[in-house]
C-alpha cells in the first residue's frame, strides 16, 4: 500500500504563484526601486568620477542620471506593475505621456526640486545643525548614497501625496461645475 498522505489542495504549494515576491504589496517594491535608483546614480557620480570633479560637478551629473534612470527605468517599471486590481499611476513623479520631450523636461523638473530639496536638507542637517548622517555613522562620510536613498524616497513620497491632493482637487473641482 501506498503511504502517501490525501491533501487537500490547500496544503498544496501553488504551482502557478511564480515567487515569494508577489506578495510583497507593490508600493513597497517600488519604494525600494526608488531608493536603489537614487542611491546607485549617487554612487556612480560622486564616487565613480575622477578627482577633477569638484561637488557642483558631481552633482549636477547626479542630477541628469537620476533623470534618465527615473525616466527610463522607474516610470516603464511602475507602469509595467500597473493591474486593474493594483494601481500604481499614483507612484508616478507625473502623468505627462511617455516618448515625448514633455515628460523628459517635467522628470528634469522633478529631479532638480528634489535634488535641491536634498541638498539643502542635508546643509542644514550636516553644517548647521552639526546631526550625523548614516555614512557618517558608517564609514565618516557625510554624503553617502544611503543617506541620499532615504532622503529622495521621502521627498518622493511627499511628491507623490501633493500631486495626488492636487488631483483630486482637480477632479473634486470639475464635478462640481
Amino acid at each position: 500500500m501506498s503511504k502517501k498522505k490525501n491533501r487537500d489542495s490547500s496544503d498544496r504549494p501553488n504551482p502557478y504563484f511564480i515567487d515569494k515576491f508577489a506578495s510583497i504589496p507593490a508600493r513597497y517594491k517600488i519604494g525600494f526601486f526608488k531608493f536603489w535608483i537614487a542611491g546607485m546614480t549617487f554612487f556612480l557620480s560622486f564616487y565613480g568620477l575622477g578627482i577633477g570633479f569638484d561637488y557642483l560637478d558631481r552633482f549636477v551629473i547626479w542630477i541628469l542620471l537620476m533623470v534618465l534612470s527615473v525616466e527610463y527605468f522607474v516610470i516603464p517599471v511602475i507602469n509595467w506593475m500597473h493591474t486593474a486590481d493594483h494601481g500604481t499611476e499614483r507612484f508616478l513623479p507625473h502623468q505627462i505621456k511617455r516618448k515625448s520631450i514633455l515628460s523628459l523636461l517635467a522628470t528634469l523638473i522633478y529631479i532638480i526640486i528634489i535634488a535641491t530639496s536634498i541638498h539643502f536638507t542635508l546643509y542644514l542637517w550636516v553644517d548647521v545643525l552639526e546631526f550625523r548622517t548614516i555614512g557618517d555613522i558608517i564609514s565618516e562620510s557625510t554624503a553617502d548614497p544611503f543617506t541620499f536613498g532615504v532622503l529622495y524616497l521621502l521627498y518622493d513620497i511627499v511628491w507623490c501625496r501633493v500631486r495626488m491632493m492636487i488631483v483630486k482637487w482637480k477632479r473634486r473641482k470639475e464635478t462640481e461645475s
